[in-house]
């Protein structure tokens, strides 16, 4: 299977390319700078593997929560590449993707919360089940930092950003197995996901390629990342 992965829902950005189990990978930290990356990633990826935009089977995207700005440059993206070449798409929660990023570093339990600005949080708990996959314990939910609550299970890390940007989840913290702030949603995470879906469901039409934001006053922020 050919798998192509956009991930822009945070302050990261990157795209990922799974053909037949090989997997390449494009990735920065580069706030506002979205919109310039991702095509010529997209691009160069496809060329080094040979493939043109109709070889690929699907493409799986970070659909959020995240930064607005951000998740609509990235959708509109997969939003283009789908339509003109007629190629289905799988989304994927961002905040599972985050979850997911930190299986590589020996997290089987998280407690995920980035950064919703506003004084909030996106936040969500997710553990790994037999195959690695992170899935969700509980919903995913935009809230202040003093409402996140700690995971039932005891060895559960603290992972994401916000834990580094707001007093309230530091203070959360010493109750936590550990805390990895520099742990971000990758589009190779995106893709162990998106395969995992794909096991036991079909992609989705490139219509519904739509982002999931959390928040319903998304239009009334005045700065975004």
């Amino acid at each position: 299977m050919k798998l192509l992965a956009i991930e822009t829902a945070t302050e990261t950005c990157s795209v990922a390319l799974a053909v037949d189990g090989d997997v390449r990978e494009r990735y920065e930290h580069a706030p506002r700078l979205h919109a310039e990356r991702l095509l010529p990633w997209v691009t160069e990826l496809l060329a080094d593997a040979g493939l043109g935009f109709g070889a690929l089977d699907a493409i799986a995207f970070s659909r959020g929560p995240g930064s607005f700005t951000s998740l609509r440059i990235g959708i509109g993206v997969v939003q283009g590449l789908a339509w003109a070449s007629d190629t289905p798409v799988v989304p994927v929660s961002s905040l599972a993707a985050t979850a997911q990023s930190a299986v590589a570093h020996g997290v089987n339990s998280a407690l995920v919360a980035l950064d919703a600005r506003m004084n909030e949080v996106f936040s969500g708990t997710f553990e790994a089940n037999e195959d690695k996959i992170m899935v969700p314990v509980d919903i995913e939910r935009v809230c202040s930092p003093a409402d996140v609550k700690l995971p039932a299970v005891s060895e559960a890390y603290g992972i994401g950003i916000g834990f580094e940007r707001y007093d309230a989840l530091q203070e959360l913290s010493g109750q936590l197995a550990g805390v990895r702030v520099d742990i971000w949603p990758r589009a190779s995470s995106v893709l162990t996901l998106a395969f995992d879906w794909l096991r036991n469901n079909q992609p989705l039409p490139a219509e519904q390629a739509q982002p999931v934001y959390l928040r319903d006053n998304v239009a009334k922020k005045k700065k975004d990342q």
